[in-house]
């Protein structure tokens, strides 16, 4: 079972944005996709970079800055190569107005 680690305010975090924390030595990204939260580990699956500096879309895909691979947020799925392997996930909630991040990852 996962410990909980705070992130940030729930209402600090714009929609679209996202914050860094360490979880059991991982870095992690925690983004808000229109007030839910997802959380995933701040590298591409592709050629480890971190994935946090990419750019979201409407919807809840990231992509890649280096070489444009893109990734679902709230599934950790591949949608564009060139990845071929999903986002390690975390679980991500919000308990007492506060964003907190699992410090296991979710297994699919």
């Amino acid at each position: 079972m996962s410990e909980w680690i705070d992130v940030a305010a729930a209402d600090s975090i714009d929609d679209g944005d996202h914050r860094l924390v360490e979880a059991a030595g991982t870095e992690v990204a925690v983004f808000n996709l229109g007030g839910e939260f997802f959380a995933v580990e701040n590298l591409c699956t592709h050629q480890s970079v971190p994935i946090a500096d990419g750019e979201v879309d409407n919807d809840d895909c990231i992509t890649c800055p280096l070489h444009e691979a893109q990734f679902s947020l709230r599934t950790g799925e591949v949608v564009s190569p060139p990845a071929d392997e999903p986002l390690t996930r975390f679980p991500a909630r919000v308990q007492d107005g506060m964003v907190q991040v699992g410090t296991r990852p979710l297994e699919d």
